[in-house]
């Protein structure tokens, strides 16, 4: 029997499932205090290890949110490599799924330092400091808001249909650079589309099964669910809803 690629579907499935246990066994460990952003040691070495730490819990939360998304990309890539050797066209789809969780990294690290200016603001702001639940209130409602944005749109669409990325992105003549080019682009489309509702993820808590199997059934049924559903401009009500009662609980 000739060997062969295991399907796009299987892959990202088991990747997110091994990135979801290693992460779910990570949480109920003596070291789970790594996993959140609000770990701050004094020192300069303790910093650079905690930012390491979270960066790491970020990419497991990532791969096991996000990577089931990418299931057309992959089935795409893989039909327009199919004539490479088997091994290379392996190889091609890692540098393919590395290259879009590299831009969540990112969008992880940029999170971290807007936290880090929240905090020094709540600190600062006596009013902040008392009603800490505003920024929750606030980190929901621009995550509701930005449901309805035609920007969100245009990238979801880009997501949901990546030919254009592919064959913009594939010369075949250095495969290597096109594989990661091309789930670079993937990515920033993927954080156009999906980067709010990750900031609630970030904001609430990464170490929150619940939220995170909820807000990953979102994104994933927003790239293949039909249309007609509406279930993004769904979600940014309830979102809404959510930030007015969290708001109003602060306030009164």
């Amino acid at each position: 029997m000739a060997a062969r690629l295991l399907g796009p579907r299987a892959l990202t499935a088991a990747l997110a499932l091994l990135a979801l246990v290693a992460l779910l066994s990570w949480g109920l460990s003596p070291y789970a205090r790594f996993l959140h952003h609000e770990y701050e040691p004094a020192s300069a070495g303790g910093q650079a290890v905690a930012i390491a730490f979270f960066l790491t819990g970020w990419l497991l939360m990532c791969t096991a949110m996000m990577l089931p998304t990418t299931t057309a990309l992959v089935h795409a890539f893989d039909r327009m490599t199919q004539a490479r050797p088997l091994a290379e066209r392996a190889r091609l789809r890692l540098l393919l799924i590395a290259g879009f969780l590299a831009v969540w990294v990112v969008v992880g690290y940029l999170f971290r330092a807007l936290d880090v200016l929240i905090h020094a603001t709540v600190d600062a702001v006596g009013w902040l400091g008392a009603h800490a639940g505003i920024v929750a209130a606030v980190t929901l409602a621009i995550a509701g808001a930005y449901q309805f944005a035609p920007i969100k749109q245009r990238c979801l669409t880009a997501c949901r249909s990546p030919r254009a990325l592919l064959t913009g992105g594939w010369s075949g003549a250095r495969p290597v650079a096109d594989a990661l080019r091309i789930g670079v682009a993937y990515g920033r489309s993927c954080v156009g589309c999906c980067w709010a509702l990750m900031l609630v993820m970030f904001g609430l808590g990464m170490s929150n099964p619940a939220l995170m199997l909820g807000l990953a059934a979102l994104m994933t049924a927003e790239r293949f669910a039909p249309t007609r559903l509406r279930l993004g401009e769904a979600a940014g009500m309830v979102l809404l809803g959510a930030s007015a009662i969290v708001a109003v609980g602060t306030l009164t």
